[in-house]
């Protein structure tokens, strides 16, 4: 199957919306609840479509009808240590249905060429470390763990 890539588009907002709980379906934090995760990813991919900040992008991965079938949204952060300016992938995510047959591949080829033309020299993400499945891919095409963050839950919200 080929699948091309395209910039998003207002058209795509509802098909990027059905994918919002592909990024809660794995084993969470036992302190993160599903419904928050996405309603805060729902949010914040709503405000990236809606109002885009300057030097970000979302692309649409097709199958050769046309359908979409994943997407990716890419933005610039500054590196805490260096000050260097870098891509940063915020979210990608892909059809169940389409899984294992090269949609993230192509999807993160686009983003390492996004910011190729941005001239930046890094491109940095975070999973989930129960998001097993996200980080084998993400090591199978180049991406290598720099910082882990640790939890204690201390508390309980009243």
């Amino acid at each position: 199957m080929v699948f091309r890539v395209r910039k998003f588009t207002p058209a795509d907002s509802e098909f990027i919306t059905s994918l919002v709980t592909r990024f809660s379906e794995f084993d969470l934090p036992e302190w993160r609840r599903t419904n928050e995760i996405d309603d805060a990813n729902r949010t914040s991919l709503q405000k990236a479509m809606e109002q885009p900040e300057p030097d970000s992008a979302i692309f649409i991965a097709e199958d050769e009808t046309g359908v979409p079938v994943g997407f990716i949204h890419l933005q610039a952060q500054t590196d805490y240590f260096s000050g260097e300016k870098h891509g940063y992938i915020s979210d990608l995510a892909v059809d169940k249905s389409f899984e294992g047959r090269g949609v993230g591949r192509i999807l993160l080829e686009t983003a390492e060429e996004w910011a190729r033309t941005k001239g930046y020299r890094l491109l940095t993400l975070y999973v989930f470390a129960g998001n097993t499945r996200a980080q084998q891919i993400y090591e199978k095409h180049g991406f290598s763990q720099e910082v882990v963050k640790y939890v204690k839950v201390i508390g309980q919200n009243s």
